[in-house]
């Protein structure tokens, strides 16, 4: 995918934020992006935050980074855009050229299964697993109508399986910290630079982190960087 799809793409959303902000800021950034002024267009996008809706800040915020060359700062804005429902073929195409350039291996790129399992669950959006919840309810429901589901266990079964996918979502995957690596930053043993150096999270990665410890996280997935990171070079999502 060429780059000359991240300028249109920001051109669209920029045309679609209009309500979102103001006028005058509206015409700057795009004044600034368009004459290639990036740098400029990204101080003005931080300056006028507030202003912005926060999905569209980061896309927009990203799609500058990634035309800065800056491909970590890039990757961190646009998983957060789309994390936080700025979901469009924009977005994805922006976000796969940009680790088409990193080129990094992480939990998107694993061959690991519970890897790839994680990086599935993470990419349905948290309104297909109400959706899903939904439709076996409507089974349920005619199932019971139909007097084929009668047994007191197989109706508790059926219940569970209909809350399943909504407690997944809210009660699991919503409570997921992930990260994105600014720069190379080491992995240790422990959580603190006591213990000895197992390896390197590389710039641009996307981790999802467990444990927290007085700024130390634990790298959960992908499984191959299981350890202890520093939190500093870290953009949180």
């Amino acid at each position: 995918m060429k780059n000359i799809n991240t300028t249109t793409a920001a051109k669209s959303s920029h045309v679609n934020e209009q309500k979102a902000i103001g006028a005058s800021v509206s015409s700057t950034f795009e004044e600034l992006y368009l004459k290639k002024d990036y740098k400029g267009a990204a101080n003005n996008l931080l300056q006028n935050k507030q202003q912005l809706n926060s999905s569209i800040f980061h896309y927009n915020l990203g799609t500058v980074y990634s035309k800065m060359g800056d491909y970590p700062a890039a990757r961190f804005h646009l998983e957060k855009a789309i994390k936080e429902g700025y979901i469009n073929s924009s977005s994805l195409n922006n976000l796969t050229y940009v680790k088409s350039q990193l080129q990094v291996d992480d939990i998107s790129t694993s061959t690991n299964l519970p890897d790839q399992l994680m990086n599935t669950a993470l990419t349905i959006p948290p309104a297909a697993y109400s959706s899903f919840s939904l439709i076996l309810l409507l089974l349920g429901i005619t199932l019971l109508k139909s007097k084929k589901l009668i047994k007191k266990t197989s109706i508790v079964f059926f219940v569970a399986l209909i809350l399943a996918p909504v407690l997944f979502s809210q009660g699991y995957l919503n409570k997921i910290n992930y990260a994105v690596a600014f720069n190379d930053v080491p992995i240790y043993e422990g959580p603190s630079k006591i213990f000895s150096e197992k390896g390197k999270v590389k710039a641009g990665s996307k981790i999802i982190l467990g444990e927290y410890k007085e700024g130390w996280f634990y790298i959960k997935f992908p499984i191959s960087l299981a350890g202890w990171i520093s939190k500093d070079q870290l953009g949180l999502y």
